[in-house]
């Protein structure tokens, strides 16, 4: 079976590693990556510094603990959102992109939506994010954040659609 990871990206990186071979208590691991505004930081200085930081954590973690698949949650941008906000969006879905179909680790990639990952952890499209957090602790994820969780939902759609269990005969 295949390893996948599952983001979901904002200024506060969600991410869960499904591993569906690992002992129960470890088959999902998770966390968020706060990389907030430094202070004085400019906001194109942050944006700059969060894409980077952000493809150097995707090529560190691979080298210590690898996956074979990427899913990220599509980004939902509303008509009244900045302009900043949206190439935030957008530049950590392209660095996603590059990262799983780069020379070095070619992968199967795909776009989640968030009424999937609502979906999927709770039974109903329309859930908030308080019941998507509770969906995970109700399983054993103690997720620490909206954005952890929101991954895990990431990583368990994704996971069905690009390896789906074979269908008896």
């Amino acid at each position: 079976m295949s390893r996948l990871l599952g983001l979901d990206l904002s200024s506060n990186i969600g991410w869960a590693l499904f591993d569906p071979n690992a002992p129960k208590e470890r088959r999902v691991t998770f966390g968020t990556l706060p990389w907030g505004r430094a202070d004085g930081e400019e906001d194109i200085a942050h944006k700059v510094r969060l894409c980077g930081q952000f493809g150097d954590w995707l090529n560190d973690r691979y080298m210590v603990d690898p996956w074979d698949a990427m899913a990220v949650e599509a980004p939902f941008l509303k008509p009244h959102d900045k302009v900043g906000k949206i190439k935030i969006l957008i530049g950590l879905v392209g660095i996603a992109m590059e990262f799983a179909g780069s020379r070095k680790h070619p992968m199967p990639y795909i776009e989640v939506t968030p009424k999937e990952v609502k979906k999927r952890m709770t039974g109903r499209s329309d859930a908030d994010k308080r019941d998507v957090i509770a969906a995970c602790w109700s399983v054993g994820w103690k997720v620490g954040s909206d954005h952890a969780a929101d991954a895990c939902g990431v990583a368990l759609v994704a996971y069905e659609q690009i390896f789906p269990k074979p269908r008896p005969q």
